[in-house]
């Protein structure tokens, strides 16, 4: 059936367990200047990118056991990665330094309002 076809579409969505949903609508909003482009009764989606959205829910919750996590790491490219960083200092997120793993490409983390963690990469 799927011989020489791809299973996916090629859309992705990051789902992010959030426990005040309009807190964090705000939130999202505010600190990474992005609207949701629609919702239903219990998520919000915000797009990325054409084939990406950020998907926050006060509902869909992964298991509460270690074997699941709780939500995956949203990762967020930069091509101005030092100019970020600052935007979100001076915004009142705490970030953690950035860190430049190898040559050109460094990384910095911060978490939302229900410690969901958030990385934001490029290359300088």
């Amino acid at each position: 059936m799927f011989e020489n076809q791809t299973i996916f579409n090629g859309n992705v969505v990051v789902w992010y367990f959030v426990k005040d949903l309009s807190a964090s609508v705000d939130w999202y909003t505010n600190i990474l200047g992005i609207k949701p482009s629609n919702n239903i009764d219990v998520a919000y989606f915000f797009p990325i990118n054409e084939n990406t959205k950020l998907a926050i829910s006060n509902r869909f919750k992964a298991s509460d056991s270690n074997v699941l996590p709780k939500s995956v790491a949203l990762d967020l490219q930069s091509d101005h990665v030092f100019e970020t960083h600052h935007l979100l200092k001076e915004k009142g997120v705490q970030v953690q330094e950035i860190e430049n793993p190898v040559l050109n490409y460094h990384e910095f983390y911060f978490k939302d309002l229900d410690d969901n963690l958030i990385r934001v990469h490029g290359f300088a």
